[in-house]
């Protein structure tokens, strides 16, 4: 078995290194392979996109997303965590802004979706390494983690799309996606 990272390492040096270090101890604790993803996951233009997807350690795991049995994503809201915004490995405050006016509720592997879980279509996702939505919907099973009012909105938006097949979460944020779906 394979252990596949399906985004690039997010924030600073010690936190890319902490994703591939979680990559490594889950394959570890499987007796499975790691695959790791080694690259940042948004890069600064499509250009460095492009030349970075086109690197042998990245094709190597990115060629596993089409056969994957289970996905073990976060799910984000619009207003990021402080380790991420303060990374500079993320979109910005006006970038994030953009995505907004265009309909995003959150995303999954920085992969922005709408309400309905639909992709929200920018330019801005030309500079993302990682699985996009259309693969990630294929995979086997899903399973979201994301906790906290403040992503009631995104897990709402990911469970109406399909995005998740599984929900971990918190008794009080099941509560109030509890009200919310009636």
């Amino acid at each position: 078995g394979k252990v596949v990272q399906i985004l690039g390492g997010v924030g600073n040096v010690g936190s890319e290194f902490q994703a591939l270090h979680i990559a490594q101890r889950l394959a570890g604790s499987i007796n499975a392979k790691p695959v790791l993803l080694q690259s940042p996951a948004v890069v600064g233009s499509p250009e460095a996109q492009r030349i970075l997807s086109r690197d042998p350690a990245v094709q190597e795991a990115a060629a596993l997303f089409d056969s994957l049995d289970i996905a073990l994503v976060g799910i984000g809201s619009m207003e990021p965590s402080r380790m991420i915004s303060v990374s500079g490995n993320a979109f910005s405050r006006e970038e994030r802004a953009e995505l907004q006016r265009g309909g995003a509720v959150g995303d999954i592997c920085f992969r922005f979706f709408n309400a309905d879980g639909g992709p929200v279509k920018s330019p801005l996702m030309k500079r993302v390494i990682g699985i996009d939505l259309v693969k990630l919907r294929a995979c086997k099973r899903v399973v979201g983690v994301a906790g906290g009012t403040q992503k009631v909105q995104a897990i709402l938006g990911a469970l109406r799309g399909g995005l998740i097949d599984v929900l971990i979460t918190d008794q009080r944020t099941a509560e109030v996606l509890g009200s919310a779906q009636r």
